[in-house]
């Protein structure tokens, strides 16, 4: 999992068990929600743009941002505004590079002193990321493989009354069709709000889609 600090030192750690076949499925339009990203929380690494839908992560330039108590101090993680409390929401994500996307639970670590705070790295966040030849989902600091090839868009699936997350690879085929394959599904409890969550490595972006996109 990616580490808390910006360091790329021992970003991966040891699968814990093999992934499955990814099954074809479908994104329910109803459930799109359109997200923006929190510039209260982003770390001073990441710079946002595009209306508040793109991070970016191009060099190790710190953004002139005050300290503020919702603020990644060292995990290079931005959180959106819209969280999902007693509802469901479905997103899509263009990405390049070395991510993690996923979401976290409101109380979740942000600072050194919390811990692990890294997409998955702890009870109360989950992510999915590249890892150069395969897809890894981290929660709890514990990953899964998932055998695919390398797609530029990630969907996203949460149900926080069901305490559901599910993970999908997005093709983009004819006439506006999609092809959407679950990398991953998480059945869990949330017992408080769930945010959108992305970490950004160096030379890397997300760019999260719109609904008319």
């Amino acid at each position: 999992m990616p580490s808390s600090t910006p360091s790329t030192n021992g970003i991966m750690p040891e699968v814990k068990k093999a992934g499955r076949k990814g099954s074809r499925a479908e994104a329910n339009p109803a459930d799109w929600i359109n997200l923006s990203l929190d510039d209260r929380t982003a770390q001073k690494m990441l710079w946002l743009s595009e209306g508040g839908a793109k991070v970016s992560r191009m060099s190790e330039e710190v953004c002139p941002v005050l300290d503020r108590p919702e603020r990644y101090e060292h995990s290079p993680q931005v959180l959106c505004k819209e969280g999902l409390l007693g509802s469901r929401g479905y997103w899509e994500v263009d990405c390049e590079g070395w991510v993690v996307i996923g979401a976290a639970c409101e109380s979740a670590g942000r600072k050194a002193k919390d811990g692990q705070c890294g997409l998955g790295e702890n009870d109360l966040s989950w992510g999915v990321g590249w890892a150069g030849s395969c897809y890894h989902v981290w929660h709890n600091g514990e990953n899964i493989e998932f055998q695919a090839p390398l797609c530029p868009t990630i969907g996203i699936y949460a149900d926080q009354p069901a305490g559901i997350i599910k993970f999908f690879l997005v093709e983009d085929g004819q006439n506006g069709s999609k092809e959407v394959r679950l990398i991953h599904r998480f059945a869990t409890s949330f017992k408080e709000k769930l945010f959108p969550g992305f970490w950004v490595g160096r030379n890397s972006f997300c760019w999260i889609r719109k609904k008319d996109q």
